[in-house]
């Protein structure tokens, strides 16, 4: 639940931005498995940046499993991102 001030946006944060520029360096499609790289792209897709299939969470007897989730493509909206926000030692 969230109050009238929740945007999305503000959480496209540094961890969002460092795997979209990791993805811009790996063969595609790729699948990742870790929830917090699984929640990046979530918020890489929402925003645009990428095209993902990303399965619901499948309940379990002692919560969820989250399959893996698959990144086919880096849009150009995503490769913009790239361009305008270069990794931290590209730009110092």
């Amino acid at each position: 639940m969230h109050d009238g001030n929740f945007r999305p946006a503000a959480y496209f944060g540094p961890m969002t931005l460092s795997l979209l520029h990791r993805l811009a360096t790996t063969q595609l499609p790729v699948s990742l498995t870790e929830g917090r790289d699984v929640d990046a792209v979530r918020m890489l897709t929402l925003a645009g940046h990428v095209q993902a299939v990303i399965p619901r969470p499948v309940r379990t007897l002692v919560g969820y499993h989250q399959p893996p989730a698959t990144v086919t493509a880096i849009t150009p909206l995503g490769r913009q991102m790239i361009e305008r926000f270069p990794r931290e030692t590209e730009a110092a």
